[in-house]
C-alpha cells in the first residue's frame, strides 16, 4: 500500500438483474469515501457482457436500468481483472448472480486479492436458498416450509427463485393457476414456501474490529405497495416505511438479533451479513441472509447502522479496515 493511500477498486454491475442497484450502490460507497485522507477510491462498472469501465461517482445511476442482454466476453473480462494489479484491495458493492454467489469471490483468492465481505462458501450457500435453509434447519433455525410439490400445497404460497435477491421474480399466489404462472417466471429450481404470517422485520450483523459479531438495530417493513416488500417496494421512493429502531418487544427485538447472528455464523459469513425474517405469534422465522446487503440511499443496513450511531461513511471505513486487518499476515 503506496505513500498515496491505499488504493480500493469498488467493483459493482454484473450481469444479474440487480445491475441497476449494485452501480448504485458503488457509487454510494466512493462518494462515501471522496474526502478520505487514507482510502483513494475508483467505481469499476462490470457490464452485462464482461467489459469493466470505469465511473465517475457523480454520474447518474438508476435504480431500474435494465441490463442489456449480451454474450458473455471472456476476452474483455480477463483485461478488466487485469487491472485489479494496479490496487491495493477490493470493495465489493455486487448483487446477485456473479457478484454475490461466490464467483468473484472465487476470482479474488485465485488472484490474492483482499475484499470485502464472505468468502466463496459461505457466499456460495447463501445464495442457495433451498440449500441455505436446509443449512439452517440442521442448525436449529427456524425457516419457512418448503413444498415440493404442488400436490401438497397449502395456499396461499410464495414463490421465489433459488437463486437472486433484490425480491425479483417472487410472487404470491393463492391458488394453482397463480402458482403455475408463478413458477413460469420463477425459473426450474423455484422454491413454493407456506407463507408465513407475521411482521416482515430484517437485521443486519457487522463483524466488529476484535472478531466479534454486533446485531444492528431490527427494521421493520411495511410495504405500501404491493402484497409485499417487492423490487419496486424495496428501491422507489415511499415504496415502504422502514422504521429502526422497530417498534416491537425488547424481547422479541433480541431474539430477532440472536437469530441474525446464528444463521450468519451457520452460514460462514464474512465482515457482515443482513438476514430477513418474519416475526410470528411464536417468534421470527428465517427467510434468507444476504451477504452483500444494498448501499444505497434506501438500503436497510446504512438505516440500521445510522440508527446504531454509524454513519454511512463510517460503515465503509470500518468494512475496509476489516479487509486490511484480514489482509496483514498472522505471525506464528
Amino acid at each position: 500500500m503506496g505513500v498515496d493511500g491505499v488504493k480500493v477498486a469498488v467493483i459493482a454491475g454484473g450481469p444479474s438483474e440487480e445491475h441497476g442497484v449494485s452501480v448504485l450502490s458503488g457509487v454510494m460507497v466512493c462518494r462515501a469515501l471522496a474526502d478520505h485522507p487514507r482510502y483513494r477510491p475508483t467505481l469499476w462498472v462490470i457490464e452485462p457482457d464482461g467489459r469493466w469501465r470505469q465511473q465517475a461517482p457523480d454520474a447518474p445511476a438508476a435504480y431500474f436500468a435494465k441490463p442489456p442482454a449480451g454474450r458473455w466476453n471472456r476476452a474483455a473480462m480477463a483485461a478488466g481483472v487485469q487491472r485489479l494489479v494496479d490496487y491495493d484491495l477490493a470493495f465489493l458493492a455486487l448483487h446477485g448472480r456473479f457478484g454475490e454467489d461466490g464467483t468473484i469471490q472465487g476470482l479474488l483468492e485465485a488472484l490474492g486479492m483482499p475484499y470485502s465481505g464472505s468468502r466463496p462458501l459461505a457466499s456460495a450457500l447463501a445464495m442457495d436458498k433451498r440449500r441455505a435453509k436446509q443449512w439452517f434447519a440442521l442448525h436449529g433455525i427456524p425457516v419457512a416450509q418448503e413444498y415440493r410439490s404442488a400436490a401438497e400445497v397449502v395456499y396461499p404460497v410464495v414463490v421465489k427463485p433459488n437463486t437472486g435477491g433484490s425480491s425479483v421474480g417472487v410472487h404470491l399466489a393463492a391458488d394453482l393457476e397463480e402458482l403455475e404462472q408463478a413458477l413460469q417466471e420463477a425459473g426450474p429450481e423455484a422454491l413454493i414456501e407456506e407463507c408465513v404470517s407475521g411482521r416482515e422485520v430484517t437485521c443486519a450483523v457487522l463483524q466488529q474490529l476484535d472478531g466479534t459479531l454486533k446485531a444492528l438495530p431490527v427494521v421493520e417493513i411495511i410495504p405500501r405497495r404491493g402484497r409485499f416488500f417487492d423490487f419496486a417496494s424495496k428501491y422507489e421512493d415511499g415504496g415502504a416505511d422502514e422504521i429502526c429502531p422497530a417498534p416491537i418487544d425488547p424481547a422479541a427485538a433480541s431474539a430477532i438479533q440472536e437469530l441474525a447472528i446464528r444463521a450468519h455464523q451457520a452460514l460462514g459469513c464474512r465482515h457482515f451479513s443482513r438476514t430477513d425474517m418474519i416475526l410470528t405469534a411464536q417468534g421470527p422465522v428465517v427467510l434468507e441472509t444476504n451477504t452483500i446487503p444494498g448501499m444505497t440511499p434506501n438500503s436497510l443496513l446504512p438505516k440500521a447502522a445510522q440508527a446504531a450511531g454509524l454513519a454511512f461513511s463510517s460503515l465503509v471505513e470500518h468494512l475496509l479496515r476489516l479487509v486490511e486487518q484480514d489482509a496483514q499476515p498472522t505471525s506464528q
